[in-house]
C-alpha cells in the first residue's frame, strides 16, 4: 500500500507548544503507513528537533507575508516530493497551505491552536486569509472546543472542524524531584516553590502573576517564584521592572528557556499558568502529568482541561488576587494539594495522551486522503 506523504508546515520555528505538536506528528506517524517531511521558515529549535529525530526538514527564509519565496518553495516541494497532504498551522501558513493546495491540487489541513491568533486576525488581511481557509481547506482542525466555536461563529462550516485535543508523552514527565532546582537557586528545603513554564508573550498574563507573587509573599514569606521560558527582551523589560518596584528581585526568578522542563516541574509545589489567552496548553497536561497541583485561568482552552475543585483550580484572566487565593490554599491545604495531584495525573494518562492525539490525526489523514 502506497505511504500517504504529509508535508507538515507552520510560520514560526523556535520554541513552543504549536511547535512541539508539528514535532510530535511529524516524528511520531506509523511509518508503515505515512511519510513525513517538514517545511519551515527559518532554521531555528524546530528544524533541529526535527532533523534529530529523522524527519527531512526544508527550510525557506520568509519575513514577511506577501513573500512570494516560501508559497513557491512549497509548491516546487509539493509536485517533487508528490506529497498527499499539506498539514499546516497558524493562520498566516494556513492560508498560503491553501493557495498553493488549489493551484497545484494538493489536499490541505489547516489547524488553528488558538484564540488569539483568530482575534489577531480581524484586520482586512486576516479576514481574507481566514476566509480563504474557510473556502479552500479540504478538513479544519482546532485544538479545543473553545477555537471550535469561535470559527463556526465567522462561518467555518461545522462539517469541516475537527477537534483534537493536544496530548503529551506522560511518562516523560513521571519524576520524582532530585532538588536539583532548589540547589541551583540556594533554597532551603522547606522553601515552596510556585512555578510556570510559558514563553515570555503579551498573552501569558506575567504581569498578573508577579501580582500575585507579592500576595502570597505577604502571605506565605517563605515561597519563591520561576517562571521558565523563551525571554523576549522587549516585553520582559516592563516585567523585570515590576518585579523590582514590588521588591521581588530575590523571590521571583526569570530561568528563560531550559531544556529540563521535566525535571524543573517535579519540583514546582504548586504549577500556575496565569494567561489571558489560551489554546490547549501542552506545558497544562506536561504539570498535571508531572502530578503537580495547579492553578489556570479560565483563558480558553483551560475550561476544558481542568476540572474546578477536582484536578486543579480555575480563577478568571487578569485578576491576580484570585490566582494568589488559589496558590496560598493549595500551599497551606497539603492534603488538597495531593489529592488535586493525583486526579490531575489520572486525567491526562485516561484523555491526553501523545497516543491518542496521533491516532486521531491518522485517522483525519487517511480520510482526507482517501475522499475524492
Amino acid at each position: 500500500m502506497k505511504k500517504i506523504t504529509v508535508l507538515h508546515t507552520i510560520e514560526t520555528a523556535g520554541p513552543g507548544g504549536a511547535e512541539t505538536v508539528v514535532l510530535n506528528l511529524a516524528s511520531r506517524l506509523d511509518g508503515g503507513r505515512f511519510r513525513s517531511i517538514a517545511l519551515l521558515p527559518r532554521e531555528d529549535w524546530l528544524s533541529e528537533r526535527l532533523r534529530e529525530c529523522g524527519v527531512v526538514t526544508f527550510v525557506v527564509n520568509s519575513k514577511a507575508w506577501y513573500d512570494p519565496s516560501l508559497p513557491l518553495a512549497m509548491a516546487r516541494l509539493i509536485r517533487r516530493e508528490h506529497v498527499d497532504i499539506v498539514h499546516s498551522h497558524l493562520p498566516g501558513q494556513n492560508f498560503y497551505s491553501c493557495v498553493v493546495g488549489r493551484l497545484v491540487g494538493c489536499k490541505v489541513i489547516a489547524t488553528y491552536h488558538g484564540a488569539i491568533e483568530l482575534t489577531q486576525s480581524k484586520g482586512v488581511r486576516g479576514r481574507i486569509q481566514l476566509g480563504w481557509v474557510r473556502r479552500s481547506a479540504d478538513a479544519v482542525v482546532v485544538v479545543c472546543d473553545h477555537v471550535g466555536a469561535m470559527l463556526r461563529d465567522i462561518g467555518f462550516p461545522a462539517a469541516k472542524i475537527t477537534r483534537i485535543y493536544n496530548g503529551i508523552n506522560v511518562d516523560r514527565f513521571q519524576l520524582q524531584g532530585d532538588g536539583r532546582l532548589k540547589r541551583q537557586l540556594g533554597l532551603l528545603n522547606g522553601t515552596k516553590i510556585v512555578g510556570t513554564v510559558a514563553n515570555l508573550r503579551r498573552s501569558k498574563g506575567y504581569h498578573f502573576f508577579v501580582e500575585a507573587a507579592r500576595k502570597v509573599i505577604d502571605a506565605i514569606p517563605d515561597v519563591r517564584f520561576v517562571a521558565v521560558g523563551d525571554i523576549d527582551p522587549v516585553l520582559a523589560k516592563p516585567v523585570k521592572e515590576l518585579i523590582a518596584r514590588l521588591d521581588l528581585q530575590d523571590h521571583f526568578i526569570l530561568l528563560g528557556f531550559r531544556r529540563d522542563v521535566p525535571e524543573l516541574l517535579s519540583e514546582f509545589d504548586v504549577f500556575v499558568l496565569p494567561s489571558v489567552s489560551e489554546g490547549f496548553p501542552l506545558v497544562a497536561l506536561e504539570a498535571m502529568a508531572a502530578a503537580r497541583p495547579n492553578v489556570l485561568t479560565r483563558s480558553g482552552g483551560p475550561q476544558e482541561i481542568v476540572d474546578e475543585g477536582l484536578t486543579g483550580y480555575l480563577v478568571p484572566p487578569a485578576d491576580p488576587d484570585a490566582l494568589a487565593e488559589r496558590i496560598c490554599e493549595l500551599l497551606n491545604s497539603p492534603e488538597r494539594a495531593r489529592t488535586f495531584a493525583r486526579n490531575a495525573r489520572a486525567k491526562v494518562e485516561r484523555t491526553f495522551t501523545i497516543e491518542k492525539m496521533i491516532h486521531d490525526y491518522e485517522e483525519l489523514y487517511e480520510r482526507v486522503a482517501n475522499h475524492a
